[in-house]
């Protein structure tokens, strides 16, 4: 019998017994026929143990390593040190980039206090009572020219005398410059007040912009603060240690050593859960029609063929696959009854029961 091929000794053996029988006694008229299709269901496939959970660690920030905890294959408990490292240069960058912060929120503070406290030099009374004064002047100046008008009339008629007539016009006239001298002041006024208004609009939209832009500063360098200190907040990172994640764990592929410099470029090592071990097998096709979840599984390790696990199929996979030449079909089986002797990548020898 090999692997992979349904168990049939019962079957042979009792074809055995009724040959036997048949030769030993010609007075048996009848031989009694024995189903041998509930015999034969059990198929044997050749599996793998792995871990369900497993992750490789890696330390997204630079260190220095000053000491690794563990040889290669370990098994660690929860928070069980992994490796140590300096985390004074690291920690150092952090405090840099928050001073840095520290800096960027008062120089918007201030940005802000000097826009807030931008004011408008407005002119807009001065404005208002220059022309009302405009439109009292003019009104005087034209009752001044009607009435120079009528004198006029009243001169060339000889009615009135020459100093008369001169003190009229000279009233006309002072009436006529300070309405102009009025009109003259109110378009200084009113162009001043215009670039005032414009320097105005000028200053607070150069305050706003950079206050705009050191908010903006300010947020990106809490964000990069933010990002510094998240790389440090990791489950697997206790003060300057790398520790275990898992109740039961074993680490393998260490990278790192004494004195190296960490990278977030390459990972740490890998850690796999113990506790989340399962088996995954492959079964011939010709056999997968009879493999059903939920089924009972017995698993022989190849390292110690005396121990036996119980375990049940979980998973058939939906695809068959090309291995050795042989079309399988994968499947997954759980470990009902762990112990500390299965290790992960150890070869075992599944036996599903179809029957059950």
């Amino acid at each position: 019998m090999t692997k992979r091929k349904l168990t049939i000794i019962s079957a042979v053996m009792c074809l055995l017994l009724i040959t036997t029988s048949c030769g030993k006694s010609e007075k048996t008229s009848q031989v009694e026929e024995v189903d041998i299709s509930e015999q034969s269901k059990i198929i044997e496939a050749f599996g793998i143990v792995k871990a369900e959970d497993s992750k490789d660690v890696i330390i997204e920030f630079p260190a220095v390593v000053m000491d690794v905890q563990v040889e290669e294959g370990q098994h660690v408990g929860l928070n069980e040190p992994i490796i140590t490292l300096d985390l004074t240069k690291y920690q150092a960058l952090i405090q840099d980039k928050k001073i840095e912060l520290n800096i960027a929120k008062l120089e918007e503070k201030s940005a802000v206090t000097s826009l807030n406290g931008l004011t408008l030099d407005d002119k807009t009374s001065e404005l208002e009572k220059l022309k009302n004064n405009l439109e009292f002047a003019k009104s005087h100046y034209q009752q001044a020219a009607e009435e120079f008008k009528n004198k006029e009339n009243l001169y060339n008629e000889g009615a009135i005398s020459q100093e008369s007539y001169n003190q009229y016009k000279k009233i006309t006239d002072e009436a006529k410059n300070k309405m102009n001298d009025i009109e003259y002041e109110l378009k200084i006024a009113s162009e001043s007040n215009d670039r005032n208004i414009e320097q105005y609009q000028v200053s607070k939209e150069t305050e706003m912009n950079k206050a705009d832009i050191l908010a903006q500063k300010g947020t990106q360098i809490e964000y990069g603060v933010a990002v510094m200190e998240s790389k440090l907040n990791k489950p697997f990172i206790v003060g300057n240690q790398v520790v275990s994640e898992y109740e039961n764990a074993a680490v393998y592929d260490l990278k790192y050593a004494p004195g190296n410099i960490t990278s977030e470029e390459q990972k740490a090592f890998t850690i796999v859960n113990l506790d989340s071990l399962i088996v995954e097998a492959n079964v011939p096709e010709e056999f997968i029609k009879d493999v059903k979840e939920g089924q009972t599984v017995k698993i022989v390790p190849v390292a110690d063929r005396t121990k036996e696990y119980e375990g049940s199929v979980v998973y058939l996979s939906g695809m068959a696959f090309s291995n050795n030449g042989e079309t399988v079909v994968p499947v997954k089986i759980s470990i009902n009854t762990k112990d500390s002797f299965l290790l992960p990548n150890y070869n075992v020898d599944v036996y599903i029961d179809t029957l059950d």
